[in-house]
């Protein structure tokens, strides 16, 4: 496994390194996001360690730049003393798979990464299409009839699974459990709303109001007219 540890710190970069390496972990390290970029463009990693708080650009929109690629794409780790919901919620939306806030418990922070390489390494993915969208797996802007629309994480989850079924219909269960965050369990109601969401930006950027069909008493799917 190979990890690229992006942190500006370099007591905190070095002491990564080292605690990486005794775990049996390949690493290299970067100091800035562009330099990170430089790195992911060289090699393949199966996860990044991504600190929020970089000199050249926020963490944030490094991850959002990582999820507008095309091929490979990185598990992301983020780093983060930012210990507010509301700072968790937008680390995860903008592609971040989990987080450690900081100071870390180097078991915890072990733990963790054992936790999501136990993931599949994401492989190159082709797009999935169906009618107007077209969505690569793991990003969140799909393109409706070639113009990009961004979506939340949960958004972007949910139409992935949608696009997958091929007009097939998906289960309320296997919706919620593919657009869980691994710590708390997503609700009816809370399915409801982000569904709701995504009809609504899909019908704004142009796609037909019944596009995604409510199956009652089972789940969504994508309607094979609409989508055509």
């Amino acid at each position: 496994m190979k990890l690229l540890v992006v942190e500006d710190d370099p007591t905190l970069q070095q002491a990564l390194l080292r605690l990486l390496g005794q775990w049996g972990y390949a690493v290299e390290a970067a100091s800035t996001a562009a330099a990170a970029l430089a790195w992911l463009e060289q090699e393949l990693f199966d996860l990044v360690l991504l600190d929020l708080g970089l000199p050249d650009t926020d963490g944030l929109a490094l991850c959002q730049t990582l999820r507008r690629r095309r091929l490979h794409q990185p598990l992301v780790l983020m780093l983060t003393a930012r210990d507010s919901s509301a700072s968790k919620v937008a680390g995860l939306e903008s592609g971040a798979d989990d987080y450690v806030v900081k100071p870390f418990e180097p078991p915890v922070l072990r733990a963790q990464l054992q936790a999501l390489l136990r993931r599949a390494h994401r492989p190159l993915m082709a797009a999935l299409s169906g009618g107007p969208l077209q969505l690569h797996p793991g990003d969140t802007t799909v393109l409706v009839d070639g113009r990009p629309l961004q979506l939340t994480r949960k958004e972007a989850l949910l139409l992935e699974q949608l696009l997958r079924a091929r007009g097939g219909c998906c289960s309320k269960d296997a919706l919620l459990l593919g657009c869980g965050d691994g710590r708390r369990a997503v609700g009816d109601d809370a399915l409801r709303a982000h569904m709701r969401n995504l009809r609504q930006k899909l019908s704004a950027a142009g796609c037909a109001a019944n596009l995604i069909e409510t199956v009652y008493g089972l789940g969504y799917r994508l309607n094979p007219t609409a989508a055509a």
